[in-house]
């Protein structure tokens, strides 16, 4: 079995794009919304598992092998060709938010293309003792960065939100419109740790080539190295609280470890047992997955674009009142049909064999 043939990796990014859809969909509440600042919710899990699946297909497309310097220099080329693209994409996903009165610079594509080119660079000619030695770097100087050195005005280690040493970078040096006002969740300096969740995935990926043939330890592999990871981030939480808005270093091991133990978990499913039923509809969202990425911020938008005084979404809440239904069952209604909405265009992409790749 090749590696590359493993049903679960798949199905592993079509569950992620599901469940992002999901919690971006209007309405969301409880686990499905993000935290406010400290804590993890289950919504906080779902953008790191994509950076995760990013690098485990790094791993698998691009091995350590000796290149020619021609070689070597036409695949740097063509990663910075998809980074660059993926990066015009997210600025163009962000013109799709009516509200904007300027540009906004960053976003979740942005921060992708920038985790994709340092991660494949890096993917290229590093061993994988090199790349831990790499993402242990990022993370403890991502610590000791926010702990020792204060911003002005502010004393150092402060974390809270708005006013710590990551808020004030973007509001100083990132232009454009910032998500939260004076500072974006996903600005400058808290890329740095999103390339540690990458190189985990690069290295969950090249434990899935090292075990290509023996799924068994493959499983048992990745669940171990998860449930260290999640261990070590919740004791790193004790000092350095889980902030997805900052992607505090503790909450990169901990949304690293959850991904390695369910990836474990799907590989168990799916390619040792072989059960496939329920995974069409994962496998259908994963195979255009940019395409429903962007197709479901498209229909957000529109369904709250006012006509004639009032948005689509403004009517569901209004009928939703009048027939008296509570939250829970309310929302649930309106992310199910929203999810059936943007499923319909790329199932009939998959069905004409179509699939958009960066």
């Amino acid at each position: 079995m090749q590696a590359q043939r493993l049903l679960a990796l798949d199905l592993f990014r079509g569950l992620t794009i599901i469940l992002m859809i999901m919690v971006n969909s209007p309405n969301t509440y409880g686990e499905f919304s993000h935290a406010y600042w400290d804590g993890v919710t289950f919504a906080d899990f779902i953008f790191p598992f994509f950076l995760i699946i990013v690098g485990v297909a790094i791993a698998i497309g691009m091995r350590p092998v000796e290149r020619s310097a021609e070689e070597l220099s036409a695949l740097r080329l063509k990663v910075l060709r998809r980074s660059l693209i993926m990066f015009g994409l997210g600025i163009v996903v962000n013109l799709m938010y009516l509200k904007f009165a300027d540009i906004r610079i960053l976003g979740v594509l942005q921060r992708i293309a920038v985790v994709y080119l340092v991660c494949s660079f890096l993917a290229m000619q590093c061993s994988s003792k090199r790349l831990v030695q790499i993402l242990g770097f990022i993370l403890v100087s991502y610590w000791l960065l926010i702990l020792l050195v204060p911003a002005p005005g502010l004393v150092a280690g402060q974390l809270e939100r708005g006013t710590n040493l990551i808020n004030w970078f973007d509001s100083a040096f990132l232009p454009g419109m910032l998500w939260r006002g004076t500072w974006d969740p996903e600005g400058i300096l808290s890329t740095y740790p999103a390339i540690a969740s990458g190189l985990f995935g690069v290295l969950m990926g090249r434990l899935v080539l090292a075990y290509k043939q023996q799924l068994p330890q493959l499983v048992m592999s990745l669940f171990v190295l998860g449930f260290c990871s999640f261990l070590l981030g919740c004791l790193w939480s004790l000092f350095f609280p889980f902030i997805k808005q900052i992607w505090s270093s503790s909450f990169v091991l901990v949304t690293s470890g959850m991904a390695s133990m369910v990836l474990a978990l799907l590989i168990w499913f799916s390619d040792v047992k072989g059960y496939q039923q329920l995974t069409r509809i994962p496998l259908i969202f994963g195979a255009n997955a940019i395409v429903a990425y962007v197709l479901h911020v498209a229909m957000e938008k529109l369904l709250e674009v006012p006509i004639a005084g009032q948005s689509v979404h403004d009517v569901y809440q209004f009928w939703v009142g009048e027939l008296g239904w509570n939250q829970f069952f309310s929302v649930g209604v309106w992310i199910a049909a929203f999810l059936v909405l943007c499923y319909l265009p790329v199932w009939w992409l998959y069905q004409r064999k179509i699939f958009v790749k960066i």
